[in-house]
């Protein structure tokens, strides 16, 4: 067991099969790279904190400074969306993950951290549900490294984490169901968003203000732009100059000119003698 910063860090094994491993295969390279640090940071039983700070400092001791807690929201999301890491709530309030199938010499009696509510060891067959996509997939941990049941949902890259997040916990709020079908169709919703010139992030966060399970488009406001910034093809009510009102108020109250006068006025304006 080696020593970093003071702390013990455990030796760990990672056997062959991360090379072949389809799950593994979904990853890019700086997320790979996560995942395989990971394995040096959780505990016996393959768990650790989810804070993103935490598993920064622990992952990335001395790049801190390369590497952000987004960069670490966007990578563990990803082992999530892979089926090779599960993050779960625990009774005490904090966030905890798991990287499945750890399959690493178990040296302690006890894990230092909460177990997930749902798991048992005698069970062949584990249910995961991925609590920050609110989607869930079916693994089985006795059959080696094989990939999910269903296919996850990916999220794709021009969609914050955070905003996500929020979106499906405004879903979960008004009780729907976020199947990967469902997300497909409000990302395929918020990408025609895109393509129309509009903002589709500030769609996502209007969804979420307003409590809805839904994405929509801007609506164009009356004789002016939208808010994506378009011009309105809807024409405005043009108001009256109000001069030509005052101007009838008092035509309407002035006392009718005699058809003599008018008729000799009419005689000035042609040049012809009175």
């Amino acid at each position: 067991m080696d020593v970093l910063c003071g702390a013990p860090v455990p030796n760990r094994i990672l056997r062959d099969g991360i090379l072949t491993s389809p799950r593994v295969a979904k990853l890019n390279w700086a997320e790979e790279t996560f995942y395989r640090r990971l394995h040096s940071v959780v505990d016996d039983f393959g768990r650790y904190y989810a804070d993103h700070g935490l598993v920064r400092a622990a992952c990335y001791p001395r790049l801190l400074n390369k590497v952000s807690d987004s960069d670490i929201e966007k990578w563990l999301t990803a082992c999530v969306t892979a089926a090779l890491v599960r993050v779960y709530p625990a009774e005490d309030g904090e966030r905890y993950l798991m990287v499945l199938d750890f399959k690493q010499q178990v040296r302690a009696t006890k894990s230092k951290f909460p177990q997930p509510p749902d798991i048992c060891a005698a069970d062949a067959t584990q249910s995961l549900a991925i609590e920050h996509l609110d989607v869930s997939v079916s693994v089985s941990v006795s059959e080696g490294d094989k990939p999910a049941a269903q296919a996850a949902f990916v999220l794709p890259d021009w969609i914050p984490g955070d905003v996500w997040a929020a979106y499906l916990e405004t879903r979960k709020a008004k009780k729907a169901k976020s199947t990967v079908y469902a997300l497909e169709l409000v990302v395929k919703t918020l990408e025609q968003i895109r393509d129309a010139g509009h903002e589709p992030i500030e769609a996502l966060k209007k969804s979420i203000k307003a409590g809805w399970t839904d994405v929509y488009a801007p609506k164009p406001e009356k004789g002016g732009f939208t808010s994506a910034g378009a011009v309105s093809t809807v024409p405005g009510k043009q108001e009256r100059d109000p001069e030509l009102t005052r101007l009838d108020i008092e035509r309407k109250r002035a006392v009718p000119m005699p058809a003599a006068i008018r008729e000799q006025m009419a005689k000035l304006k042609q040049g012809a003698p009175t």
